[in-house]
């Protein structure tokens, strides 16, 4: 595609150590990582928005700070990007083998039994299943994806709740509620659910071992 030619062009002459800009030949993989997160919420904001302008402007920049991160690796020989379309390439075919092999699914349930049967394998080195749960998520939604992980090998201390389902606008009122409470408090609510959650999580490892032991 022409298009991504000429911003692969830019990109190289804005980072050739000789002729290119004084700020971004600096850069190392440690400076970039903040626009990532920021590139990230401004596109989350942009879809939000439903604003396709913005979209797509969000969306270019998200894709320059993945090649700016690859132009840093190929500096200091670590990779290329050339290594990270072929490595999402291939594991796009593996985790769907009902496209690219002989797997049958029929719903987007089954898909997602698929991928993270494909998934595991591939990941078989990890200890637990909380492990690859980014820790730098902000707490709200690390806590939801702990969980989730959780209910899914029916961890006891999480099966044993049994909370009513409610609307999106009435869940939005608790975390009101919430946030309003730990004001009034003096209460950090980001630290405040942050380790809440790590009780469960160390609950939780702790659960996985003894399971592991005596099987």
């Amino acid at each position: 595609m022409e298009e991504f030619k000429k911003l692969m062009d830019v990109a190289n002459r804005l980072n050739d150590p000789e002729t290119g800009c004084p700020w971004d030949v600096k850069q190392t993989f440690k400076s970039l990582q903040k626009y990532i997160l920021e590139e990230a919420c401004e596109l989350v904001d942009a879809v939000d928005d439903d604003d396709d302008k913005d979209i797509i402007e969000e969306l270019g920049d998200y894709l320059y700070v993945m090649i700016f991160y690859s132009k840093v690796a190929e500096k200091e020989n670590r990779f290329t990007l050339q290594d990270v379309i072929e490595q999402v390439t291939e594991k796009l075919i593996r985790r769907h083998p009902h496209i690219f092999g002989d797997v049958s699914c029929k719903t987007p349930k089954e898909v997602e039994k698929v991928w993270d049967e494909v998934k595991a394998i591939e990941k078989s080195h990890r200890k637990s299943a909380l492990d690859g749960i980014p820790r730098s998520l902000l707490a709200l939604a690390r806590a939801q994806k702990v969980l989730a992980k959780l209910i899914d090998h029916e961890y006891e201390n999480v099966k044993s709740l049994a909370p009513k389902k409610v609307s999106e606008n009435e869940m939005g009122k608790q975390f009101i509620d919430l946030i309003l409470q730990a004001e009034a408090d003096g209460i950090d609510a980001e630290r405040c659910l942050r380790n809440a959650i790590k009780t469960y999580e160390k609950g939780f490892r702790d659960w996985e071992g003894e399971k592991q032991k005596n099987s």
